[in-house]
């Protein structure tokens, strides 16, 4: 077998409750059950954005903005197939709409993540990193703050339509 590098994206979705949406892991063990956050591995020729936002609608229903600011970002080998490194790339991410609704999936207050199984550290890092600039921490030392801003802005704003090669650029 030759080595191989894979990317993998998750999106960190937080709704206007402040609340992080969580899905199960589908290799869980109905008995132990681990969560995960949505996403899946970067599509050949897709752009990381265009491949998240894809993901996270079939997987969810909603729709996603990504804010540009990467919770985690974490390498590791695949457990099934150790020549597979994987890069994963956890991205803060705004829902808009609602999700479809499913026993797989739930919100939770992210200072709770504790109580929930995540299959590695890295989600751990992403929710300390959530937490670190969360709206409370940006009202004590920044006023309403600027990640208090940032996402107001995003979600008022509509979506861009997604990228298409076939538009010939200016």
């Amino acid at each position: 077998m030759s080595e191989h590098l894979s990317v993998s994206q998750k999106a960190f979705i937080t709704n206007s409750r402040w609340q992080v949406l969580l899905v199960k892991n589908p290799l869980s063990d109905p008995s132990h059950i681990i969560w995960d956050l949505p996403g899946s591995d970067l599509n050949f020729s897709q752009s990381l954005r265009d491949n998240l936002v894809q993901t996270v609608l079939k997987e969810t229903g909603l729709t996603i903005t990504t804010v540009s600011i990467p919770l985690n970002v974490t390498t590791y080998l695949d457990l099934a197939n150790r020549q597979n490194q994987v890069v994963r790339i956890i991205y803060l991410c705004l829902a808009q709409g609602s999700p479809v609704q499913s026993k797989e999936m739930l919100w939770i207050d992210p200072a709770q993540f504790l109580h929930y199984p995540f299959p590695d550290e890295g989600y751990a890092k992403a929710f300390k990193n959530y937490l670190a600039h969360s709206r409370l921490a940006s009202e004590e030392f920044l006023d309403r703050g600027i990640l208090e801003h940032t996402t107001d802005y995003l979600r008022q704003k509509p979506p861009a339509p997604p990228f298409s090669p076939s538009i010939p650029l200016p």
